[in-house]
């Protein structure tokens, strides 16, 4: 396998380890909300508007085209791992790890305008981490403690990655 598909819940890091990583490693980085925009032509919000499935289903057909990719590290959607079809697509895709990061951190950095799941406020995240924790787990190869540095969790990854 030659990807690293990052998961977990909004702001656990994803996107900035991710695009860290890429560069440490001379690979692509690929923000999956942003492939998905791109690929339809419509920002998340506005698919939410239509609804979370229809949003849902435009996101695990992307799972499809980061199969081709190679050398590569995807930050996945935050939920992504709500539907259990898209666990296995996500290993078929590369090595799965879960950057698991303190609800606390996350609520004192995150910005939840734009985010159409936080709207109603960063306490939604408590609640997001009940529901999915164990997906996350589940479709996870490794699970880590985002807790340092960016720079400790691209090392942090790249240790489990040489293995």
């Amino acid at each position: 396998m030659s990807n690293i598909v990052l998961i977990g819940i909004m702001g656990c890091g994803k996107s900035t380890v991710g695009k860290a990583l890429a560069k440490a490693l001379q690979y692509q980085f690929i923000d999956a909300d942003d492939y998905l925009v791109d690929k339809y032509q419509m920002s998340i919000p506005d698919m939410f508007a239509i609804s979370e499935d229809y949003f849902r289903d435009r996101e695990s057909a992307c799972l499809d085209d980061f199969v081709s990719k190679d050398h590569s590290v995807i930050a996945m959607g935050g939920g992504v791992i709500k539907r259990a079809e898209n666990h296995p697509k996500l290993k078929k895709i590369g090595k799965v790890i879960y950057l698991d990061r303190p609800i606390e951190d996350i609520v004192n950095d995150v910005d939840t305008s734009g985010r159409p799941l936080l709207k109603d406020g960063a306490e939604k995240l408590y609640a997001l981490d009940k529901e999915r924790r164990a997906l996350y787990e589940a479709a996870a190869d490794v699970q880590l403690i985002n807790d340092g540095s960016v720079e400790d969790m691209v090392a942090k990854i790249k240790d489990h990655w040489e293995d």
